[in-house]
């Protein structure tokens, strides 16, 4: 016998995934629309046993002012300051991270806290800072660089692009614009000599891959945010 009040809560269920779904772009679709953009799922087996603990803990960037980056990645973004090291009167490495107890709000953590799980913890940034260095470094998405870019998942992209317009920051590419291939930072995604044919099909296989809605930020030095909304894949 049908159960009527499972059927309200499965149908319930599928109205309140669909707007995450509509997040997902479809690649079986894409994978069927001519050759590409084409997708090759992952069938890797258990890793090796010898890796069991490995984690990725953090990645470093080199920055020109701490409190510049404190302030775009605390006051703006969101993160926590862990601790500074100073390592010398002129060296110093800074961590922050996104309280872990749930995606920040539901599971807040004070710097301590933070601190003592660092080595348990994920998605951290180092920032290193040398003050005797008297060229400033700037982040330059050319073509020949290896770093792309930082991902940041939000749970409502306009909100945050509302969010860094209050605080005066420029946005690259807003939520539901096309990227240009003519701007450098093309490059930080992997599209060379934007002039060629080859290039603008990459450009249709990215599209296709939910890019459109993404929002691309820079930070103080210049290093690349790539803004997506939760349920994407």
């Amino acid at each position: 016998m049908v159960n009527p009040q499972s059927v309200l809560m499965t149908a319930a269920a599928l109205l309140l995934c669909q707007p995450v779904f509509a997040c997902q772009p479809s690649f079986e679709v894409a994978n069927q629309t001519e050759v590409y953009p084409n997708v090759i799922n992952g069938n890797d087996g258990p890793a090796d046993a010898a890796t069991a603990g490995f984690v990725i803990n953090h990645f470093s960037l080199i920055v020109n002012d701490l409190a510049e980056s404190r302030y775009f990645y605390g006051e703006i973004l969101g993160m926590r300051h862990m601790f500074t090291y100073e390592a010398s009167a002129n060296l110093s490495f800074m961590y922050m991270s996104l309280a872990h107890g749930g995606k920040n709000g539901t599971g807040y953590q004070t710097g301590a806290e933070l601190t003592r799980e660092k080595n348990n913890s994920e998605g951290l940034i180092e920032f290193i800072c040398n003050t005797y260095s008297k060229e400033r470094r700037v982040y330059e998405p050319t073509r020949r660089a290896t770093f792309s870019h930082i991902g940041l998942i939000v749970p409502d992209v306009l909100a945050l692009q509302a969010r860094l317009d209050s605080y005066n920051i420029p946005i690259l590419k807003r939520a539901g614009e096309k990227p240009d291939i003519g701007n450098p930072t093309s490059g930080a995604f992997g599209i060379t000599d934007p002039e060629s044919q080859d290039a603008i099909e990459a450009l249709k296989g990215v599209l296709l891959s939910g890019f459109l809605e993404f929002a691309i930020v820079a930070d103080p030095d210049g290093n690349l945010l790539e803004v997506q909304p939760q349920g994407g894949r």
